[in-house]
């Protein structure tokens, strides 16, 4: 026999019966060893309590006073050699058979490679890992333009497409967060040497100068210096989106979310950095531009000091407003991309709340939504809170982190895709709906995990940094040896090994300061060259010093029933109903409700007018606006409700306009005639139903310009036709995104032409919906066109 050892992880308090849960790691042989666990905790699936681990000689190993740690660093590696695969197959492509490619998929259950999954997986791990393998999934994600297709305008002849996969409303530009791709590209790009850095380059800056203009066509919003699109990784409508939205995803598509602009602002400083190794210096030069831009209007839209957190998401308007809604992803990358100052990025840490075995993906939680996004844990989410915990020297915060994803690969004798957020089971209650073992990102969280944050190893531009965020809870994991090692690791092409001096393990809370580094026996400071160090081998020994706490702040979620499913500490409210809207002679009125099948509950509401909040606390479902539009400007209401005790918000009801002047118009061609100069609002009333809601490739994408009767161009811009839900309303039109224009009193028309979507890629020739094996696919019906008059300024709401 050999070593054994046995790891006891507590219950959540408050669920009833709960019980704690045991696993147990027994060590046999030397050298490449076999690793035998064992969980006393029911699996998902009800796959075997047992798992064997060889070794497989090649690998990094971890010798550590752990067999547990150990073997959990091995679990890791061959959850990764189970997703290093030949082929990759999804039904929906290629008739259901296989597709050649040297890739990662994405987990047991998901046989192809998508592109914010491989993305932040291979930032978290996999590019060191693999490089090669990486950047041949990074590629498959790539695309150019399939064969008599019309160069698009504004896409550089010669530039590739990022995929962006299938999704809502017929995916992009609906979704925008293609762009994640670029966290993926950066880290391989670290990780690669010689030919293979130079070839993925030149593919990099094909894909990103392609995307990134493409997108600065379609999704940017001038305006207000942000881009539009679905939360990144938050992309099932329903578990994170107000329930209306499925009536009109138009208004996601015009939303802003944080998390997809930090993914924007990531690819643009990629851009920047390629364009100049290209030589296009001026290009450089406008992509850093535009992501300094990009970060200031982050940082001045999304942050609420109120609450010193920033925001998830926000409203479509023109002007957008920040909503009280909070996703960890968005959080934890404003916080690593450096996006967030570092005051600002230690509150919205601290302020985010976290469950005893780790931080949930959204806050609050949404009522009466199963557990997917919502009510959940995700260990690549959490992994990046981990990176940006240690940006901040947040022990408290990745402490837990830390603990989250131990707990969460011992428990399950996997690196599974989520956890129910509370009891931490890969099942509880009514999900997660969905959970695949080894999911790809999940297996990169946890080789992050002990790489990167245990013994301090970081690749970034041929360079390897040494910067160990060593918590207590991490070295207590260690086990009682004074020493651990990393062996077997070859980084930038040099044999790596990396040994810790430990002090005695502490349970204080805290961490253990880094006192000195040396290498091959000599002290040094600095990020090492790895190309000045002749392909090693590089011994590096770190020594720590006693405890000290850090910063501790930490947020603590209120303990809650975990199969209550609307508890006002942890949930918001329901989006109020907003009902009718009247004119009267003293104003307008307005009435709401509450959704019948939610609990009564002590609630205060907010009204919003065109973006800003105009009444707070009212107790009474009805408010009287006093003031009087100026002539003909369009007006927008939404509401939203507030637990009085929490504080936690809902989404705002569906948005209700009121036109006090607007013009219908019977299609593309006919002339209108505007009377007055101003600011107006031109969208479609359309039908497309190419696609389901909740998949495809076909949102529509079409050029509206606006011509005066000297065929003059006055306004042009993108609109979206997304997918429409055709539950209960086959017939039901939608309103497609908006142009908003200036123009004189005069007569004009309104020319539509064809752009393109993700059906025009010829990545997306095997696929067999509409888009696909049929050919390109960007087509709506449009019934009307619709004039309205905006205000004068946006600003304060008068």
């Amino acid at each position: 026999m050999g070593q054994r050892e046995s790891k006891t992880f507590a219950a959540y308090p408050a669920e009833g019966g709960g019980q704690p849960e045991t696993v147990t790691a027994e060590v046999r042989g030397s050298g490449w060893r076999r690793f035998i666990l064992h969980s006393s905790q029911a699996q998902r699936d009800d796959t075997p309590q047992r798992r064997v681990v060889d070794e497989a000689p090649g690998d990094p190993q971890v010798h550590t006073g752990s067999p547990l740690f150990d073997a959990l660093f091995a679990m890791a590696l061959d959850d990764a050699r189970l997703n290093s695969v030949a082929e990759i197959r999804d039904d929906a492509y290629n008739g259901g058979q296989p597709i050649a490619c040297r890739a990662f998929q994405t987990g047991e259950k998901w046989h192809y490679v998508w592109t914010r999954d491989l993305a932040y997986a291979a930032h978290l791990a996999l590019a060191w890992l693999d490089p090669a393998r990486t950047a041949e999934s990074l590629r498959f994600k790539t695309s150019d333009f399939r064969p008599g297709t019309a160069w698009p305008e504004g896409v550089p002849e010669g530039s590739l497409q990022i995929v962006q996969d299938t999704g809502s409303g017929g995916s992009w530009p609906v979704s925008t967060d293609r762009v994640s791709w670029a966290w993926g590209a950066q880290a391989t790009l670290d990780a690669l040497t010689g030919p293979a850095r130079a070839d993925f380059a030149a593919l990099a800056y094909r894909a990103l100068r392609g995307t990134l203009e493409a997108d600065r066509c379609a999704a940017f919003d001038a305006g207000g210096g942000l881009y539009g699109g679905e939360q990144s990784f938050l992309d099932w409508r329903s578990q994170t989106y107000a329930p209306w939205i499925v009536r009109g995803l138009a208004r996601m598509s015009s939303a802003r979310a944080l998390s997809t602009n930090v993914g924007h602002y990531q690819a643009l400083r990629l851009g920047a950095a390629l364009a100049g190794e290209q030589g296009e210096h001026r290009i450089a030069e406008r992509y850093a531009a535009w992501a300094e831009a990009l970060k200031d209007a982050i940082n001045r839209v999304f942050w609420l000091d109120e609450v010193q957190r920033y925001s998830s998401l926000t409203s479509d308007e023109e002007h957008p407003m920040a909503l009280h809604q909070f996703d960890l992803l968005g959080t934890a990358l404003a916080v690593v991309s450096g996006v967030a100052p570092p005051e600002r990025a230690a509150l919205a840490l601290a302020h985010y709340p976290h469950a005893p075995f780790g931080a949930p993906v959204i806050s609050p939680q949404q009522p009466g939504v199963p557990v997917y996004h919502n009510r959940a844990l995700w260990p690549f989410v959490t992994a990046y809170t981990l990176r940006a915990a240690a940006v901040t020297g947040q022990s408290a915060v990745a402490a837990r982190a830390f603990e989250s994803l131990f707990r969460g690969a011992s428990l399950n004798l996997s690196n599974m895709e989520n956890l129910e957020w509370l009891t931490a089971k890969p099942r509880f209650d009514d999900g997660p709906v969905i959970n695949s073992r080894r999911q790809l990102w999940s297996v990169a969280a946890f080789l992050s995990m002990v790489v990167e944050s245990v013994f301090g190893l970081a690749l970034r531009a041929g360079s390897l940094h040494i910067a160990p965020f060593l918590t207590t809870a991490a070295r207590r994991a260690l086990g009682d040896e004074p020493r651990a090692q990393l062996s077997g690791l070859r980084l930038g092409g040099c044999a790596i090994s990396v040994t810790l001096t430990l002090p005695p393990a502490s349970a204080e809370p805290g961490y253990h300061p880094l006192a000195s580094v040396r290498l091959n026996g000599e002290p040094t400071t600095g990020p090492l060259p790895l190309a000045a160090q002749g392909g090693g081998p590089l011994d590096i020994e770190l020594c720590f010093g006693p405890v000290q706490t850090g910063d501790l702040r930490l947020t603590e979620a209120p303990a809650v029933d975990p199969l209550d499913r609307h508890a006002p500490a942890a949930f918001a409210p329901a989006a109020p109903l907003l009902q009718r809207v009247e004119r009267r002679p003293g104003g307008t009125q307005l009435h709401w409700a509450m959704p019948a099948d939610g609990p009564p509950q002590a609630l205060r509401f907010k009204v919003y007018r065109n973006g800003h909040c105009v009444a707070d606390d009212l107790e009474a479902c009805s408010w009287l606006d006093p003031q009087l539009a100026p002539f003909g400007e369009r007006r927008v209401y939404a509401v939203a409700a507030v637990h009085l005790g929490s504080g936690h918000h809902s989404h705002t009801s569906e948005p209700f306009c009121v036109d006090e002047w607007s013009l219908l118009v019977g299609g593309a061609g006919q002339p209108f005639a505007l009377e007055r100069p101003g600011r107006y609002a031109i969208e479609l009333v359309y039908s497309n139903r190419e696609g389901p809601l909740e998949t495809g490739i076909t949102n529509a994408v079409h050029w509206l310009r606006v011509l005066d009767e000297s065929e003059r161009l006055c306004a042009e811009g993108l609109v979206q036709m997304p997918h429409l839900d055709d539950t209960g309303a086959p017939a039901a039109r939608g309103v497609s995104t908006a142009v908003r224009a200036v123009l004189d009193a005069g007569v004009y028309r309104v020319e539509l032409a064809d752009h393109f979507n993700m059906s025009h890629l010829s990545a997306n020739a095997g696929y067999r919906g509409a888009g696909g094996l049929s050919g390109p696919c960007n087509r709506a019906q449009v019934h009307m066109i619709s004039i309205a008059r905006l205000p004068e300024a946006a600003g304060a709401p008068g």
